[in-house]
């Protein structure tokens, strides 16, 4: 009995032991893993080619003697560059990092990495890049110029800078004319005028004068086509280039002629020229809205029609109620209302005597409700007329120089908001813009003889909340305002997602507005 007693004693001391040596080992490891703290590094952006970037890094455990340092980037231009990981390519071997940004535009990660020299062991910490460049992201600002032609500027929402009149600086001039329209369509098919290269890029499409029309490349404002360029063929003259848009697996272009379109992006060739065909249908409009996800409803101002286009023929929106005449009527108004994964399309109309409708539409295509609006109503009236997107089932107006809104709801009923903080000038433009979930805002233009402003709110209860977030001042009077970014957030196609059973159960909202 003493034996085994005292081996239960000996197998004890030895378990605590172990137990002992395992504590020990412990806190050295922890030890070695948290001493050396890298601090002070947060996700930035950039300016390429005109930004130096100052990053300075906080690191305490040991003496910088005892220190060896080094940057390195990945992604972007360097995503295929990856045989040494991260390491691939190499900044800098310092600890404060001062780098003049010389890279494409795109989404990087710079990895700082701090290593004693002795044991060779090495803390590295990650921080988020956005290079772009100074046209590649912000609010494009259509305009009249003071002598009648079309301009653009750029105002940089994270630098609060606003750039003016870059088509008279990039193109040598303003386009003729007063401008007409501006859209945005992403992975737009092209060939690079420098190294006569295939490729996709965001791009701004201008409408200018009766008939005048180009794109241009966000990243650089090169004009990467114009009437003379955009179709295999030649453009005739009578043609009237109204607007370009993205859906499903297209890039749209709507004119009086009809729609063409190109394959976008993924979806593409490598060798493609993203010059267009022959049009199907035979009429269009600006008037484009979403409607499945995969095609656009527009409306056919030749034909006096509400149609559907997804790539393939043309299909009419059927409509057999009374209400509405269609070849009495003309557009002047539509938008897209998404809210608990709901979609609402709308368009407006106004007959020859003054009269007008709203007609309500379901991803369907199918026309649910058309609206015929008392005289008394103030959208009845108004001259500018935008819709809520995301936060509010209603319609915004401007009449006498007051915001009204609208609700799509039965009761239909009509209230005036108020704009908080100091608006100068007559009231000219309205919209809601939006761009995924990074921003939902009210824009309200106003004029003051050859001065435009531009008021950016947040929205609450569908209405504007707080003092504008952006307050935009230039010269010129306000046609439109478009967001371009440089960064696609969503996955292969735009808007498709707002349209499935992911709206409701993820959030997966609408990612721009038509």
């Amino acid at each position: 009995m003493m034996i085994m007693k005292k081996y239960i004693i000996i197998l004890v001391c030895s378990l605590l032991g172990v137990v002992s040596c395992y504590d020990d080992d412990s806190h050295v490891a922890t030890k070695l893993l948290n001493d050396i703290v890298i601090d002070g590094l947060k996700d930035t952006s950039a300016i390429s080619c005109s930004t130096v970037l100052d990053l300075i890094p906080e690191v305490s455990g040991y003496s910088e003697e005892e220190l060896s340092y080094a940057w390195y980037i990945y992604g972007g231009e360097f995503e295929k560059q990856t045989d040494k990981g991260y390491r691939t390519v190499q900044i800098d071997s310092v600890k404060n990092l001062s780098w003049a940004v010389d890279v494409k535009k795109g989404d990087y990660t710079l990895v700082f990495e701090v290593t004693n020299k002795e044991s060779g062991y090495a803390v590295m910490e990650e921080v988020k890049l956005t290079v772009s460049t100074a046209f590649s992201r912000g609010f494009y600002i259509l305009k009249e110029t003071s002598d009648g032609n079309t301009d653009l500027d750029i105002y940089n929402e994270r630098n609060k800078q606003l750039m003016t009149n870059v088509l008279d600086g990039t193109q040598g001039d303003a386009m003729r004319g007063k401008p007409r329209n501006l859209s945005v369509i992403y992975e737009k098919a092209h060939v690079d005028p420098e190294t006569a290269a295939s490729g996709y890029t965001t791009t701004v499409f201008v409408g200018a004068g009766e008939r005048d029309m180009a794109c241009f490349r966000t990243e650089d404002l090169v004009k990467i086509f114009d009437r003379s360029t955009l179709l295999y063929g030649e453009m005739s003259e009578e043609e009237v280039p109204y607007c370009m848009a993205s859906a499903g697996a297209h890039n749209f272009f709507f004119s009086s002629k009809g729609i063409r379109g190109d394959y976008a992006g993924m979806f593409g060739s490598e060798y493609t020229t993203g010059r267009l065909g022959y049009p199907k249908g035979n009429g269009a409009s600006s008037f484009v809205q979403a409607c499945d996800g995969r095609g656009l409803m527009f409306w056919n101002e030749q034909q006096h029609r509400l149609c559907y286009f997804a790539g393939d023929e043309v299909e009419e929106i059927e409509y057999m109620g009374g209400e509405i005449i269609w070849d009495d009527v003309r557009a002047i108004a539509t938008g897209w209302n998404h809210l608990a994964g709901e979609n609402t399309m709308w368009y407006m109309f106004e007959s020859q005597n003054g009269q007008r409708y709203l007609v309500l539409i379901n991803p369907k295509f199918e026309v649910v409700e058309v609206r015929r609006l008392s005289s008394s109503l103030h959208i009845a009236n108004a001259d500018i007329i935008a819709g809520n997107g995301l936060s509010s089932y209603s319609i915004y107006s401007v009449h006498n120089n007051q915001l009204y809104r609208y609700s799509l709801s039965e009761d239909a009923s009509e209230v005036l908001l108020s704009l908080p903080g100091s608006i100068e000038g007559q009231i000219t433009y309205l919209s809601d813009i939006y761009f995924g979930k990074s921003f939902d805002y009210i824009v309200i233009g106003t004029q003051a003889g050859d001065n435009y402003a531009l008021y950016m709110y947040e929205i609450q209860g569908g209405q504007p909340y707080g003092e504008p977030v952006h307050v935009v001042k230039g010269n010129g009077k306000i046609k439109q305002v478009r967001y371009v970014s440089q960064s696609i957030t969503w996955a292969m196609i735009p808007n498709y997602y707002a349209f499935t059973d992911y709206a409701s159960m993820f959030g997966m909202g609408p990612d721009f507005p038509y």
